[in-house]
């Protein structure tokens, strides 16, 4: 619809315009009463990548792979006394009668599949290591022997100096880590006392603490939409000037969550952020219809003459600059994670739901209530009309000019430069959303120091048949690959398979000496090994580790910490053993699963896709600002904030150590879309102005008195209030508000000084094809 129409048609039934977004708003109510905020490890997997493919097989034949880390730490002394024992038994004890639990994955001293094997002249003996808390000191001292002369207990599960012991469990996949966290902690409580220390560890319990600490998230956010009115008020000194921006941000956010309930998503504390997004941009365009109201109330009598004003000079670039909003936002759905689907659908239609709340709502509001009134001279006045005055007379000087265009070119350099700093992935031990003095990072910490990493990493053996594990050539390369990787991954600690079970008994029958400590080469040892551990356990205590038909079966190894390079490095090198040492045709080696193989899909799919849909963006972004402009060297100048935004956005995040992940790909979208906003309009004003005035600086200084004041609010508003974020307890949000709040001021002095300057010395002549020149 052509823009005077659609301004025409909006003014005409301005009713409908004002009452449409409050009754959808209050349907919304319907649709978003219900919504929660949940955490599930299968919202952050890229469904079709195959290394979640293994996941799946990995779930299907030994249950959920989401596990929690629990060690208890002795202040004095070691472990083996009668109180810590008495404790690891407690919570070992409560944590099995959990439904949420997958009994077959537990693992301490007290567990079932914790042996001790001895050998006699009748044979073997195959018993638990530990069923009861030792009564005497003969008991106590052939405890410390069995641990000493077990590999798969003295180091994995008990520290090499007796101070601490672990407790590892498995959980269910589909449990929410929100009830995993609260119930682990719950059992926790009971047991701590001054003489022991307990950290609990483990992604579930990382999701879990976020969730659990959201009311200071939201806390935060509150502040920061306090700070952003506040601000309306100074700059526009009218109540409508900070109510019709806050009425229409909050439309927008009722209306763009009810979305996720329709589609059957939820929020989780990574895509929370989101709504209040969208509250931003709505407040954003909202200040550029208020600024503009403000100027025309000034000029027309009629109400009705104002609103339609207000369109007729903003529709174009508000079309352009929501069509490049929604664009920063839709490209994320290319990406198969669930977690950033409901990012993408969330932000999209919050950004369409602006076309109501803004371009409907707003003017009609302009049509209906009666016109402000101006007290005294109606020149502005303060320090942003100072400030933008001065900025005014400051283009037109070619010193100015070449200082303001190496300037820029200075921050592009800075930029691309922090282009190779960008990070895949976490960035450092435990988790970059925490701050390090966290109690998740400290218990990260403290595991990897008495243990060999907290971190589980699988590989699936799939057999040829069944009983095709059961054959030295697939047990010794299970064995291989395992010690490989271990002597080869730096990261790479504790590992577990059947091929480790194996080497114990071969262990046990030449009498503990160390040198037998391998697999050996027949057929008929391993089964016999393997007949004798599993006829003297529990039916399904191996469960964990190998099928009952002996077709299937998994590696263990964990891995100190879960940065991107250290999840790139043990896939490479599973990948580099699997093509050179696997020749055994009775199996092969599927990789990754665990969380390890979850982060490294994740991983994998944001390095993929994230350069294809910026140049994707940017492609259409370019063909939709020249419609708009009516003219391709238009889009063209006007792509140059935008590349400088892309540019600056990655350099940034580089530069700050920022990254790149499934809780920052959201602020890189929209640091995309909006990095083009205020250009949008700005060069929109500066053709309207042209016009009129006849001269380019003419109307490029009269642009940036009028427009550029809203630009200029805008984007100090919004710095500060996204400032607000560094108060955050969580490490993350903090450094986005940083970026973020960076990101704005820098994109708002990119429109402001860089792409006048371009006009200037450029002249395009679009600007002046109205007046056929």
């Amino acid at each position: 619809m052509r823009t005077e129409k659609l301004a025409s048609f909006i003014v005409r039934h301005k009713y409908l315009f004002l009452i449409l977004p409050i009754i959808l708003s209050i349907a919304s109510f319907y649709f978003i009463k219900d919504i929660r905020v949940v955490t599930r490890s299968t919202d952050f997997m890229p469904t079709k990548h195959p290394f979640i493919k293994v996941q799946r097989e990995l779930n299907k034949h030994f249950g959920g792979l989401n596990r929690v880390n629990i060690a208890i730490e002795v202040n004095e002394g070691t472990i083996l006394n009668p109180v810590t024992l008495e404790k690891l038994y407690g919570i070992f004890d409560e944590l099995s009668y959990l439904d949420e639990i997958n009994p077959r994955r537990m693992l301490c001293l007290f567990s079932r599949q914790i042996k001790h094997v001895e050998i006699h002249k009748e044979g073997f003996d195959v018993r638990r290591l530990l069923r009861d808390v030792p009564e005497t000191k003969e008991g106590w001292r052939v405890l410390r022997q069995k641990i000493l002369r077990n590999p798969l207990v003295y180091g994995p599960l008990v520290s090499k100096d007796f101070k601490a012991t672990l407790i590892q469990a498995e959980f269910k996949e589909e449990v929410p880590s929100r009830v995993i966290y609260e119930k682990v902690n719950k059992i926790i409580r009971k047991y701590k006392d001054k003489k022991h220390n307990i950290y609990v560890s483990g992604r579930p319990t990382l999701e879990g603490y976020i969730e659990a600490h959201l009311g200071f998230i939201l806390y935060i956010f509150s502040i920061t939409v306090l700070i952003i009115l506040c601000l309306l008020f100074f700059a526009f000194k009218k109540k409508r000037g900070f109510i019709l921006p806050l009425f229409s941000g909050t439309l927008s956010v009722l209306m763009s969550l009810s979305v996720l309930k329709v589609f059957n998503y939820s929020l989780n504390p990574f895509t929370v952020l989101i709504p209040f997004l969208i509250f931003v941009v709505t407040i954003s365009h909202s200040i550029q219809f208020i600024q503009r109201y403000f100027e025309l109330s000034k000029q027309y009598v009629e109400k009705e003459e104002v609103a339609k004003g207000v369109l007729l000079s903003l529709l174009n670039p508000i079309r352009a600059s929501l069509f490049t909003d929604f664009l920063g936002f839709s490209s994320l759905w290319l990406i198969p994670i669930s977690s950033i689907k409901s990012i993408a659908v969330l932000g999209s239609f919050g950004i369409l739901s602006i076309f109501l709340t803004v371009v409907g709502f707003l003017p009609a509001c302009f049509a209906t209530f009666p016109l402000p009134r101006f007290k005294g001279s109606v020149k502005s006045a303060g320090i942003a009309a100072r400030f933008l005055e001065k900025l005014g007379n400051f283009y037109p000087k070619k010193r100015n000019m070449a200082f303001v265009v190496c300037f820029f070119i200075a921050i592009l350099a800075l930029s691309l430069y922090g282009t190779k700093k960008i990070t895949i992935g976490e960035i450092e031990p435990g988790t970059s959303i925490l701050y390090r003095n966290a109690p998740y990072n400290e218990a990260e910490r403290k595991i990897n120091h008495y243990f060999s990493g907290s971190t589980p990493y699988f590989i699936l053996v799939k057999g040829k048949e069944e009983n095709a594990l059961v054959r030295a050539d697939v047990m010794r390369e299970m064995d291989g690959l395992e010690t490989y990787l271990r002597n080869n991954s730096p990261e790479a600690g504790y590992g577990l398979s059947l091929a480790d079970y194996m080497k114990l008994m071969n262990l046990v029958v030449f009498g503990g000496d160390r040198k037998h400590f391998y697999v050996p080469d027949s057929d008929k040892a391993i089964g016999e090994y393997l007949f004798l551990y599993e006829s003297n356990a529990f039916p399904g205590e191996f469960s964990g580790i190998v099928d009952p038909s002996h077709t299937y079966a998994n590696i263990r190894l964990d891995l100190k910490d879960c940065r991107g390079s250290t999840i790139e490095e043990i896939i490479s090198e599973t990948r580099d053993w699997i093509k050179e040492y696997h020749k055994t045709p009775w199996a092969k080696f599927e990789f990754a699963g665990g969380p390890i193989g979850i982060l490294g899909a994740t991983n994998d799919i944001i390095k993929k896709g994230l350069v294809v849909n910026m140049f994707v963006l940017s492609l259409l972004i370019l063909l939709r600002v020249s419609l708009a402009l009516r003219s391709f060297t238009g889009g063209l100048l006007l792509f140059i904030p935008l590349f400088f935004s892309i540019i600056l956005t990655f350099g940034s995040f580089g530069l700050l150590n920022v990254p790149f992940t499934l809780a920052t790909l959201p602020v890189a979208a929209m640091g995309t879309g909006l990095g083009i906003d205020y250009s949008i309009y700005l060069a929109s004003r500066i053709k309207e102005e042209i016009n009129r005035k006849g001269s380019l600086i003419a109307a490029i200084q009269e642009a940036v008195k009028t427009c550029g004041r809203a630009v200029f609010f805008t984007g100090t508003i919004l710095t500060i209030g996204v400032y607000s974020w560094l108060f955050s307890n969580l490490k993350l949000q903090a450094k986005l508000g940083g970026t973020l709040g960076f990101l704005l001021f820098i994109n708002m002095l990119s429109a402001l000084i860089l792409l006048p300057t371009f006009l200037l010395i450029i002249k395009p002549k679009f600007l002046f094809k109205e007046e056929g020149k």
